[in-house]
């Protein structure tokens, strides 16, 4: 996993957030064009993932996945290491994760 993952998690943790308790994740993958994006939107949805693609205001496109799930290492780790894959599969970047905490 990558560090910048790891001090998000210790982040969220040290927040308040149990490590028992469900919480609503954003992933972000970045795309230099938008059909690619949509095509990773595509794959990640029949993963089971809903997502949302949106322009960045500087021509490249922004993919959003979302998922509950507990903030738990390997579970995050199992997660980014899919979208990574997704990412690279569709010629994009993950830029990491983050939970809305309120």
């Amino acid at each position: 996993m990558r560090h910048e993952d790891m001090l998000a998690l210790r982040q969220v943790l040290s927040a308040g957030i149990s490590p028992d308790t469900v919480c609503s994740f954003e992933y972000f993958l970045y795309f230099g064009d938008e059909a690619l994006a949509h095509l990773a939107a595509q794959a990640v949805q029949q993963a089971g993932y809903y997502a949302e693609v949106e322009p960045t205001g500087e021509g490249g496109w922004q993919l959003v996945v979302f998922a509950e799930h507990r903030p738990d290492i390997n579970e995050l780790e199992r997660r980014v290491n899919f979208l990574e894959q997704i990412a690279e599969a569709f010629g994009g970047e993950y830029d990491g994760w983050g939970v809305p905490l309120g």
